[in-house]
């Protein structure tokens, strides 16, 4: 046997290092090892935690390293480490602040927000008879207001859209937006939604009778009318693919960063019985947007 065999027969070196030990990281890193077992090639997996202080990797001397959640991804970023870092269980717009001026191949992620185009898809789905979108930007979503009119338009749905910039804007930027649109869409914003503004608009909403599309299951449990979100073992599920698609790549470089290829659909019925409304089963919403996304 040559040594070129042997080398490609070695077991490759795989840091899952999470943000802390709740879990949600520790569902994305069981699923990352499932798949990983299941498609990938032999690899040997080793979990650290953050909240255990700084990693050195000196001894373990990863392939590759998942960063999962925002923190971890903050460390390893500030480590400026040659190892291909991919980030997990991250929203966009955390992921370019962090990876700002670093070469993909070396520092990539998979999203944890989803497309804009499959989020007013699921609008045109649930609610067939809604036709104008609002939304509330601030100054971590500003960005998106070009995509999300493009992912209007897409979906033959219209927009109305207020920015704000200072948390005490916010009512009377929600007010003026719910008088021009019949459904508000909920982006991953912080000062506009966040553990403290959640309640107050959630029943502003509802008192003008609009439903809230939410970006997590969690906001559907709180009272937004439906989200697509993708749940941690799908992150994992996901995550495990690319990394094995790395894996057997010579050089071992990390593709772009992309959004969820898995997503599930939740729905807040007895929010849609409070608004009058009568919507889809998720399972048929689920299997219509992806039909949907794979035409896209």
């Amino acid at each position: 046997m040559s040594w070129a065999s042997v080398l490609i027969a070695a077991p490759a070196n795989i840091a899952i290092v999470l943000s802390d030990e709740s879990a949600p990281y520790q569902d994305t890193a069981s699923s990352l090892r499932v798949t990983l077992g299941q498609i990938g090639p032999q690899a040997v997996v080793n979990v650290h935690s953050q909240s255990g202080g700084k990693i050195d990797f000196s001894r373990e001397n990863p392939d590759l390293i998942v960063a999962v959640g925002v923190s971890a991804a903050q460390e390893l970023a500030a480590q400026n480490l040659s190892i291909p870092v991919l980030a997990v269980l991250i929203p966009r717009q955390a992921f370019e602040k962090i990876a700002r001026q670093r070469d993909h191949k070396l520092f990539s992620a998979v999203f944890l927000d989803q497309p804009l185009a499959r989020q007013m898809e699921l609008i045109r789905l649930a609610l067939p008879d809604r036709g104008r979108v609002g939304v509330v930007l601030g100054p971590d979503s500003l960005w998106a207001q070009k995509s999300l009119q493009a992912a209007a338009s897409g979906a033959k749905l219209g927009l109305a859209v207020e920015k704000i910039s200072a948390a005490e804007e916010l009512l009377p930027a929600l007010q003026r937006v719910l008088a021009e649109s019949d459904v508000l869409l909920a982006v991953p914003e912080p000062l506009v939604f966040n553990k403290g503004t959640v309640q107050s608009l959630l029943l502003t909403t509802y008192r003008y009778q609009e439903p809230v599309i939410g970006f997590s299951h969690a906001y559907v449990k709180a009272g937004a009318l439906a989200s697509v979100h993708t749940t941690p073992e799908q992150v994992g599920r996901q995550a495990g693919e690319v990394v094995s698609r790395v894996l057997v790549s010579r050089p071992a470089w990390l593709p772009p960063p992309e959004y969820p290829k898995y997503f599930s659909v939740s729905v807040n019925y007895q929010v849609a019985r409070s608004l009058g409304l009568s919507v889809s089963d998720e399972a048929v919403l689920l299997q219509k947007l992806k039909r949907a996304s794979e035409s896209q």
